[in-house]
């Protein structure tokens, strides 16, 4: 049996201000001083790092809608006097998935989202997870504690029907991200085995090595698992998932099939060892290399050694060194992978149980939790966010993204649509004036077979006739 190596952390990405009207930001003010209302952030849905949102809380119309479990019904966002342009949506915790109900406020237009816990507990200490469907969600959700979200959603309530009035309860977000210098630091919390991890580092590579290396460093790590039965034997049993007696190990990735987790400790080793090797060298871009390399080399049924070595070759790896840096890494006169622990696993460990991680894969960009989608472009969005001054490469990267062109259409354009409707009659009416030829054709043919065939029985009874008589 396997048991991860986790404990809760405690990490706000997002503060959560009142807007208006006065008498609430009073109300606040009292019951926190200068402090933001506190809240937790969605690690889903593409936050606005370095972005302020402000806008009018809305509450669904019906009531049984207020947990936003189902469809919803449209609001008249443009109702608003003030003309804020990034309508929240103020929802109830409960009934159904956190991304579900994301999903359902964005369908109907809303900008970012509100949820109200429905216990009272440290909100802090809660996060909103994606369920693994919100790959189309991309508006930022908050969760706040019941009775600050009782304040909120009961002035919202006595104001509607109350449009006209100046007084409507709005919110500020801001999704901050620590910036002390001009050096970012970042750490990727992973295992080498995960499909998505491997697809988005593939894709932020090209946005890693574009920074030079006294302006941002990455520090990878792998999120590791014990053998809870090999540790009541004293790890003095090997496992067919796990190096070092059970000390490490990995889930079985085909349950019972030729995979073993072994190979992906072994593989999330040699990675260590790699990136030991670019820190030795100063240049990080040897581990993106090979992780580049290796993920369009190694498919995740491939972990073998061998499909390594090449992926190593492609990105002009040391390979002797890689592997003399495994190897030495257990320790004892053997250097035995079965049973001999490991001290770059065994750090490892311990930076996992420092961390306090509960989620993989996690990234911290100074010392902070990154909360949105895994993709290469939101991280470097908040990447940029922590440099006090934005660097040439960010300021590029910002303006190319505005400059982008609108998405290119699946659909097909109206003058298209015309020409195909037009060729398709032109055919259609072709088929048919060889169709009615046909069919006229035959139907002469029948007709002149029945003629025939009625002469002929007229012919063949008059004969008949003629012998009687």
């Amino acid at each position: 049996m396997l048991a991860i190596i986790c404990v809760l952390i405690t990490a706000v990405a997002s503060k959560v201000w009142v807007y208006s009207p006065e008498d609430l930001r009073k109300e606040f003010r009292t019951k926190y001083g200068q402090n933001p209302i506190p809240a937790s952030l969605a690690n889903f849905g593409n936050p606005p790092y370095g972005s302020v949102i402000t806008g009018r809380v809305f509450v669904p119309i019906k009531e049984d809608e207020r947990r936003g479990c189902g469809p919803l019904t449209p609001i008249q966002w443009e109702g608003d006097p003030d003309q804020y342009n990034s309508p929240i949506l103020l929802l109830e915790r409960g009934g159904c998935g956190f991304v579900t109900k994301i999903r359902n406020a964005q369908n109907i237009g809303a900008s970012a989202v509100l949820i109200v816990d429905h216990t009272a507990e440290d909100i802090t200490k809660i996060v909103m997870i994606d369920d693994g469907t919100a790959g189309n969600v991309f508006i930022p959700s908050i969760l706040i504690g019941k009775d600050d979200g009782a304040l909120i959603r009961n002035k919202v309530l006595e104001n509607a029907g109350f449009i006209d009035r100046m007084h409507n309860v709005a919110l500020t977000f801001t999704f901050e991200m620590p910036h002390p210098d001009n050096t970012v630091e970042y750490e990727i919390w992973m295992s080498s085995e995960n499909h998505l991890v491997r697809s988005f580092l593939h894709d932020f590579t090209p946005f890693a090595k574009k920074f030079d290396e006294n302006m941002i460093t990455l520090t990878p790590h792998y999120v590791l698992w014990y053998c809870s039965t090999c540790k009541v034997k004293n790890w003095l049993e090997g496992h067919p998932d796990c190096v070092s007696g059970g000390r490490y190990c990995a889930p079985d990735p085909d349950y019972d099939g030729p995979r073993t987790g072994r190979e992906i400790v072994l593989e999330d080793l040699r990675q260590l060892c790699i990136y030991q090797l670019a820190e030795e060298k100063h240049n990080q871009k040897l581990w993106w290399n090979y992780i580049k390399a290796f993920n369009e080399t190694c498919s995740n049924n491939n972990f073998k050694e061998r499909c390594s070595e090449l992926a190593m070759k492609e990105a002009k790896i040391d390979i002797d060194y890689v592997e003399n840096c495994m190897e030495k890494s257990f320790e004892g006169s053997n250097h035995n992978q079965e049973l001999d622990d490991n001290k770059i696993l065994r750090k490892e460990k311990e930076s996992l149980l420092q961390s306090g991680i509960f989620f993989y894969p996690t990234i911290y960009i100074n010392n902070q939790t990154f909360r949105g989608d895994l993709e290469a472009t939101e991280l470097m969005t908040a990447i940029c966010a922590g440099f006090k001054e934005e660097p040439k490469v960010c300021i590029d990267f910002r303006l190319n993204r505005n400059d982008d062109p609108e998405p290119t259409q699946t659909g097909i354009g109206v003058s298209t649509l015309v020409m195909i409707i037009i060729f398709s009659a032109v055919v259609l009416g072709v088929i048919l004036f060889f169709y009615r030829r046909w069919i006229k054709r035959e139907l002469n043919y029948e007709m002149k077979m029945q003629v025939n065939s009625a002469v002929s029985q007229y012919i063949a009874l008059s004969d008949q006739s003629m012998s009687r008589d």
